[in-house]
C-alpha cells in the first residue's frame, strides 16, 4: 500500500470536519434530455476523471507513522464499480424524484474504506442525470467545478441516443414555481393572485432548469482566538492572531459576536432538503448590473438577500441582516489544475442587507460591502486561519473543534457563484442541459446558496436544513419574486 503524502492543513481540516448533521461533501449534478449510457459514463470518468487526477483512486487514513496525520495512500481495491451507481426512478420518475433523491444521499456519509467520491446514474421518464458527490477534502468547489466541466467536451464524442427529447420540448427540467413537494413542508400564507402574477411573468420571459458546483465551512476571526484561552488554542494559531490584528476592518468583521436572533439559526438536523430555481437570462441579468454600475456576482447577492428578507417577513420574522460566507479562489486561473487537487481558497464574511427596504438599496448595499471585501486583506487572513486550524487538528482535535464551531456560528452557511461555459457542452455523447451544485455547511449553518452560469443561463440552487428551514419551495419563490422585481425597474 503506497503512501502518497500527508494531507494538507487545508485538506486536513476538511477531512475531519464531518458531522451527523453536516457533513463535510459537495453534491453537483448534470442532466440531460435523455437516458445515459451506463457504460459511456464509466469511460468518460474514467478517462477524464481518474486517468487525469490520481487522487480519485486514493483514500485517507491516519497513521501514527506520521505524527498522527492524515495521509493519503493507494486504494489497493479501488474498481469503478465501487464508485458508481445506477439508479431508475421508476414510476413518474420526474422531478420531484430526482430531488428526494439529492436529499436522501445528502444525508448518507460517504466510506472511508475508499476513495471519497461516488456518481450516481439516474435514469427518470425521458430524462437522464449524474449526481456527483465529492468530500471536500478531495478539492475546493471551484476546483471541482473546473473538473466536471473537463468532463465535458464542446462535440459530442460519440453518437447520441436517438431517444426523443421528455415532454416539454428542449427546456426539459424547466419547473413552474409551485407548492413545496413534499406534504410536510409547509408553505408560506403569501397572497397567491400577487405570487403567481409576479413570479409566473418572471419564469415565462426567463426559464428553465438548474445545477453543480460548491463549497463550504466558514471563519471570521483572528483575534478572536484568544478568546478561547490559550490553553485550548496553540501557539501557531495565536501567531496567526498576532498578524491579523494588524488589519483592523477585517478582523472586526471577523469577530462579531452573537448571530442575530432570526430564523435562520438553529440547531440542525440530518434532513436536508434541495431546492433550485427555474433559470434565468444571463444576458437579462447583466442588464441590471449595467444599470447599477453592478457586477452579476452583486445582482445575485441582492437577489438571494431579497429572497431571505421575503422569506423572513412571510414568518413573521423583522428582517436583519445576516452573515454567509463567500469562497474565495486563490488558484491561478489560467494554470491547470495538481493531479492531486486539494483546497486553496479562501472564506470571507459578507453581509447580506435583508435589512434595506427596497431591491434597488439591497443591490447598492451588496455592492458597497462586495467592493470593500474585494479591496482588503480578509480572503488571505481566513485562509492562513484555517490553515492554522488545519494544522492544529493533528495535535488538539478539541481546540480545532471549538474553532470551527465559533466561526462557522457567525454565518447563515455558504454561498458560491461559479462561472460556467458560455455555450453547450456534452458528457458521454449527450448534450449536457443544466447542472448545478449543492454547498455543505458548518456547525449550525442552516442555509446554503449556489449559483452557476452555464450556456447564457444563470441558475440557483439553495440547500437547506429540513429542521431549521423546512420549506425551501418558498425560498425559491421569494428569490424569483426578487429577481422579477430587479427587471423590472430596468427599462426595456
Amino acid at each position: 500500500m503506497a503512501v502518497r503524502g500527508a494531507l494538507s492543513p487545508n485538506d486536513a481540516l476538511w477531512l475531519n470536519m464531518d458531522t451527523p448533521e453536516n457533513l463535510m461533501v459537495i453534491e453537483s449534478v448534470l442532466w440531460f434530455d435523455h437516458p445515459l449510457d451506463p457504460d459511456a459514463v464509466v469511460r468518460v470518468l474514467g478517462e477524464r476523471l481518474v486517468d487525469r487526477y490520481p487522487i480519485f483512486t486514493w483514500r485517507p487514513e491516519s497513521s501514527d507513522t506520521m505524527l498522527g496525520l492524515d495521509h493519503w495512500v493507494d486504494d489497493e481495491l479501488f474498481a469503478m464499480a465501487r464508485h458508481v451507481h445506477v439508479h431508475d426512478l421508476g414510476g413518474a420518475g420526474g422531478r420531484v424524484e430526482l430531488q428526494e433523491f439529492l436529499e436522501e444521499q445528502m444525508a448518507i456519509a460517504l466510506p472511508r474504506d475508499r476513495p471519497l467520491w461516488q456518481a450516481h446514474i439516474v435514469q427518470g421518464i425521458g430524462f437522464g442525470a449524474l449526481v456527483m458527490r465529492f468530500h471536500h477534502a478531495i478539492a475546493d468547489g471551484t476546483a471541482l467545478a473546473r473538473v466536471l466541466i473537463e468532463l465535458t467536451t464542446d462535440e459530442p464524442d460519440e453518437p447520441p441516443r436517438t431517444t426523443g427529447p421528455m415532454a416539454g420540448g428542449g427546456e426539459g427540467w424547466a419547473l413552474p414555481v409551485g407548492p413545496p413537494v413534499r406534504s410536510e413542508r409547509t408553505p408560506l400564507q403569501r397572497d397567491a393572485r400577487a405570487l403567481t402574477d409576479r413570479i409566473g411573468h418572471s419564469v415565462v420571459r426567463l426559464a428553465t432548469l438548474p445545477l453543480a458546483a460548491g463549497v463550504a465551512l466558514t471563519s471570521r476571526a483572528a483575534g478572536v482566538l484568544r478568546t478561547l484561552g490559550a490553553e485550548r488554542v496553540a501557539g501557531l494559531a495565536g501567531r496567526v492572531a498576532d498578524t491579523a490584528l494588524g488589519t483592523a476592518d477585517a478582523v472586526d468583521k471577523l469577530v462579531v459576536g452573537t448571530p442575530p436572533d432570526v430564523l435562520f439559526f438553529g440547531v440542525p438536523g440530518r434532513v436536508k432538503r434541495a431546492d433550485w430555481a427555474p433559470a434565468l437570462d444571463l444576458q437579462e441579468v447583466k442588464r441590471v448590473a449595467r444599470a447599477h454600475g453592478a457586477t452579476v456576482n452583486d445582482v445575485m447577492l441582492a437577489a438571494v438577500s431579497g429572497a431571505l428578507r421575503r422569506y423572513q417577513l412571510g414568518r413573521g420574522e423583522v428582517p436583519q441582516d445576516v452573515v454567509t460566507m463567500i469562497p474565495v479562489n486563490l488558484r491561478p486561473p489560467d494554470q491547470p489544475l495538481p493531479p492531486h487537487l486539494g483546497n486553496k481558497f479562501a472564506l470571507v464574511a459578507v453581509e447580506l442587507p435583508l435589512a434595506e427596504p427596497t431591491p434597488r438599496a439591497r443591490l447598492a448595499a451588496a455592492k458597497e460591502r462586495m467592493d470593500v471585501v474585494k479591496a482588503g486583506p480578509e480572503p488571505l487572513l481566513t485562509f492562513g486561519l484555517s490553515h492554522a486550524i488545519g494544522a492544529m487538528g493533528a495535535i488538539s482535535g478539541l481546540a480545532s473543534r471549538l474553532l470551527i464551531e465559533f466561526f462557522s456560528n457567525k454565518a447563515i452557511g455558504v454561498t458560491t457563484n461559479v462561472p460556467g461555459p458560455l455555450g453547450s457542452r456534452y458528457f458521454a455523447g449527450e448534450e449536457l442541459v443544466g447542472l448545478l451544485g449543492w454547498v455543505p455547511g458548518a456547525a449550525r449553518q442552516a442555509i446554503g446558496v449556489s449559483i452557476i452560469s452555464y450556456n447564457g443561463q444563470i441558475r440557483v440552487g439553495f440547500k437547506t436544513d429540513a429542521h431549521v428551514v423546512p420549506d425551501t419551495a418558498n425560498l425559491v419563490a421569494a428569490y424569483l419574486e426578487e429577481m422579477a422585481d430587479l427587471m423590472a425597474e430596468i427599462p426595456e
